[in-house]
């Protein structure tokens, strides 16, 4: 009885043992197929998806050149009159240059050397779209006594006392104090402005350095025009303070004044100064005036036609 129990368990066990068998290598195959396409997945490429043609490459570089602004600058022919704003005496607050910067229009920022921004306001500036100028303090007509005080209040005025070597050293020096700088113009300098000979110092080196000149026109005896036809160098005359006075409504109406030259003349440049009130006219003033055909263009640009032969100088 006992042997016949014996044979009987075994050949349960025989018939179970197939079926375990295939329940095995049925695991192993999946098993097998899932880890073959985890290794598959591991040693196939990633293809990046495609960088679009406009976006930079890793270099920096565009795969290829970006197309044309969408809103292009209008064409010249539309207007009827060209402006160009000078902001004078800037480099002695950093608001200054912060604030006339943030205007829609290409100014043109006239930096004093040696004041606590100058370097500051000059990259300031040209970051931000705006041409820069070089402000030269200069000797105005006024006593020894007074002159001596502004000479220590404004450290590198040029005197028509000062030996020619002097003035050139000078210029150098506050040439570097002001980078990006295409033109220079006078601060103060009714005095200097009216020597021939110490202004055709001034103009043959900003010539050298490939710089214009504006005459600010402190003094109505001014001979800048004329030594820079001399020399051959290209000198503009400013036409118009916008703010002898610091109301906004007298400002405004100096700028109306200016856009009046300018359709008579073709062209008109104006000085101002960094006055909150300056800033305030300009920004309610200038859409104004470019509605009615009279574009505010960069200073260089009115060189530009003077030297094209379109537009005259010291008109």
């Amino acid at each position: 009885m006992g042997r016949k129990r014996r044979t009987k368990g075994k050949g349960k066990a025989k018939s179970i043992l197939p079926l375990l068998v295939a329940v095995i290598f049925f695991c192993l195959g999946v098993l097998s197929a899932y880890l073959w396409d985890r290794f598959r997945e591991g040693t196939e490429p990633i293809v990046p998806e495609p960088i679009p043609a406009e976006a930079p490459t890793p270099e920096g570089r565009a795969q290829k050149p970006l197309p044309i602004p969408v809103h292009p600058p209008k064409p010249e022919k539309s207007w009827k009159a060209a402006i160009a704003i000078i902001i004078d005496d800037i480099g002695y607050k950093k608001k200054d240059v912060e604030r006339f910067s943030s205007l829609p229009y290409p100014l043109a920022l006239s930096i004093i050397p040696y004041t606590p921004f100058d370097v500051f306001s000059a990259r300031y500036a040209k970051k931000h779209g705006k041409s820069v100028m070089l402000h030269i303090p200069m000797e105005p007509n006024h006593t020894s006594e007074i002159i001596e005080k502004l000479e220590k209040k404004t450290f590198g005025m040029l005197l028509t006392r000062m030996p020619d070597s002097t003035i050139r050293a000078m210029l150098k020096k506050e040439l570097s104090r002001v980078p990006f700088a295409v033109a220079a113009n006078n601060h103060m300098g009714s005095r200097f402005t009216q020597n021939r000979h110490k202004m055709r110092i001034v103009l043959n080196f900003l010539r050298e350095h490939s710089l214009f000149f504006v005459d600010s026109r402190t003094s109505p005896k001014s001979v800048a025009c004329s030594v820079g036809k001399s020399v051959g160098v290209v000198v503009l005359k400013r036409n118009i303070f916008l703010d002898n006075s610091k109301s906004k409504d007298y400002i405004k109406r100096q700028l109306d004044i200016l856009a009046q030259r300018a359709l008579k003349r073709g062209y008109a440049i104006a000085i101002g100064h960094p006055h909150l009130a300056t800033y305030q006219a300009l920004m309610e003033k200038l859409p104004e005036l470019e509605k009615r055909g009279v574009k505010v263009i960069p200073i260089e640009r009115i060189y530009q036609k003077v030297v094209e032969g379109e537009y005259e100088a010291c008109l």
